[in-house]
């Protein structure tokens, strides 16, 4: 960003606040256990460097993103976030008929997924401010992150290979005061496009 802003129009960047950044993840393992005839899954269900003994491209992932402002309380502010992931960690990112079929159809190790596509609006007015995000999010009540900067370890705990990941709807989070933030959402389902016809999507 810093070369975008001292290049042609970076005044003009500076003021849209949008940015673009991202970054690569690798990791590698030793491991005691060993692929089979049936899976190359050794490893499994430690997530997510399911194959032993490899380096791994977990993720290469892009942003485009807007935050708006929840530090002042005059105007109504806006935002979005388009995430693009290619590697490894795909695998337990993508939700059923939003570009599945890499995995489910072709068992792909390697591929693409868009796990945050959203728009944010942020109300100062009600409580003390209100973001209202709707489109695909990551999972908001959950203790650790798919993404590589907010986490300090390759692997994650066993549940978190079988926690949903994400979520498609209309989300808020509201600042009722200094001590409490008050989280409400509707979405359509457990890792399943809202366009796919499949029992997991049930509006939750």
């Amino acid at each position: 960003m810093q070369a975008i802003y001292e290049g042609p129009g970076g005044q003009a960047w500076k003021d849209s606040k949008v940015q673009i950044y991202g970054w690569a993840n690798f990791s590698g393992n030793i491991s005691t256990s060993h692929p089979s005839n049936k899976s190359e899954n050794g490893n499994f269900p430690l997530v997510y460097d399911i194959r032993p003994n490899r380096m791994e491209l977990n993720q290469i992932v892009l942003y485009v993103e807007r935050l708006p402002d929840e530090n002042q309380t005059d105007h109504i502010d806006w935002g979005f976030r388009v995430s693009a992931l290619y590697g490894l960690d795909y695998r337990f990112t993508f939700s059923r008929g939003w570009f599945s079929d890499q995995l489910l159809k072709h068992n792909s190790y390697y591929g693409f997924d868009t796990p945050m596509v959203y728009f944010d609006l942020y109300i100062p007015y009600i409580f003390q401010g209100m973001n209202i995000t709707i489109g695909r999010i990551i999972s908001e009540p959950d203790i650790e992150a798919q993404l590589a900067p907010n986490n300090l370890m390759a692997t994650h705990s066993l549940l978190y290979g079988f926690d949903d990941y994400c979520h498609e709807g209309i989300f808020t989070t509201t600042k009722l005061n200094a001590q409490w933030t008050l989280q409400l959402g509707i979405d359509g389902g457990t890792d399943v496009a809202i366009w796919q016809d499949d029992p997991g999507r049930q509006v939750t």
